[in-house]
C-alpha cells in the first residue's frame, strides 16, 4: 500500500471539514463541522477520518492499515480535541490509541495500526458483483427532513434499488456507486470516513430508522488509488446478516470499478 502525502486543509470540502491541527506533539486540534451532522450527533465516520489524520500526522509515511474504533458518546458541533497515545513503535509497524475529547468528555477512542510497506505473500479473489449497474442504480436521495443528515451532502451516491433503507426487505443489506463530492485521490482519511457513510444496511429492515447507532467500527484499508476519472465509480456493499440480542453486526467493502478490494469494515450497529 502506498501512503498519498495529505492534501492541504483547504483543497476540498471534506479536506477542511476533516482538517486536524498540531498543538503540541500528541495533542491536535479541530473543529467538528455543523455538515457533518447525523442522525446522531456528528457522524461518526468523519471522526474516524480525523483520528487517522492525526495518526497520519504523529507517523508521517507510514501508511494506515487498521483503525478499531469505539464510540463513546456522540459528537457535537464545535471545537474539539485529539490525544494521541504511542503503544509502540516498531521497525515496520506503530501502533497508536488516538482519543477525540470534547468538553472535557471522551467522544471516541481508536487504536491505529500503521505498517510500513515489505515484502511478503499477497493475495486476492475477486468477486462477482451483486449491485445493480450504476446506469440503473438511483440517486441517493436523503429524507425530507435533510436538515438533519447534511453528512449526505459530502459525497455522491446512486444506490442499488433492489435495497432500498425503509423498503422492509428481508435482509439488510445496502450497496451501490460512490465517487467523492470534488475530485482527490481516495486515500486513508476518505476510506474511513466513507466506510461509515452508506445508511445502515438495519435500515432495509427496520423501519422507522433504527439500527443506524454506531457502538465499534474496524476498519482495514487494503490500498489507496489517485482520484477517479469523471466517468469512474466505487462500489459500495454493507450487509448486516446476524442481528442478535440488540446488536447487529455489519460487513461493508468498498472496491475498486475493477472489483479490486480497497477497504472493508466490521460494524457493531445498535437493533434494540
Amino acid at each position: 500500500m502506498t501512503a498519498i502525502a495529505p492534501l492541504p486543509d483547504a483543497s476540498t470540502w471534506f479536506d477542511r471539514t476533516t482538517a486536524v491541527h498540531r498543538r503540541s506533539p500528541g495533542t491536535y486540534g479541530l473543529q467538528l463541522d455543523p455538515s457533518w451532522s447525523s442522525l446522531t450527533g456528528i457522524h461518526g465516520g468523519s471522526m474516524v477520518a480525523m483520528a487517522v489524520r492525526a495518526a497520519q500526522d504523529h507517523e508521517p509515511g507510514r501508511p494506515v492499515r487498521t483503525v478499531a474504533t469505539s464510540f463513546l458518546r456522540p459528537g457535537q458541533p464545535g471545537p474539539a480535541e485529539l490525544r494521541i497515545e504511542p503503544v509502540r513503535r516498531g521497525r515496520s509497524l506503530t501502533t497508536l490509541v488516538v482519543a477525540l475529547e470534547q468538553r472535557d468528555r471522551l467522544v471516541l477512542t481508536s487504536r491505529v495500526t500503521l505498517v510500513d510497506a515489505r515484502p511478503g505473500e499477497s493475495w486476492e479473489k475477486l468477486e462477482a458483483s451483486d449491485v445493480a449497474p450504476v446506469e440503473v442504480s438511483i440517486p441517493l436521495d436523503p429524507p425530507a427532513e435533510a436538515g438533519l443528515v447534511p453528512h449526505f451532502d459530502h459525497a455522491t451516491a446512486r444506490l442499488d434499488p433492489a435495497h432500498i433503507p425503509f423498503s422492509r426487505s428481508a435482509e439488510a443489506r445496502v450497496g451501490g456507486h460512490v465517487r467523492p463530492l470534488e475530485p482527490r485521490p481516495i486515500d486513508e482519511p476518505w476510506l474511513a470516513m466513507i466506510l461509515d457513510w452508506f445508511p445502515p444496511s438495519p435500515f432495509t429492515r427496520l423501519d422507522p430508522p433504527t439500527g443506524g447507532v454506531s457502538i465499534d467500527l474496524a476498519v482495514h484499508l487494503h490500498r489507496t488509488r489517485q482520484a477517479l476519472r469523471d466517468d469512474e465509480w466505487l462500489e459500495g456493499r454493507f450487509r448486516a446478516d446476524v442481528s442478535h440480542g440488540g446488536l447487529a453486526l455489519e460487513h461493508g467493502r468498498i472496491a475498486d470499478s475493477d472489483g479490486t478490494l480497497l477497504a472493508e469494515s466490521f460494524h457493531t450497529r445498535w437493533t434494540g
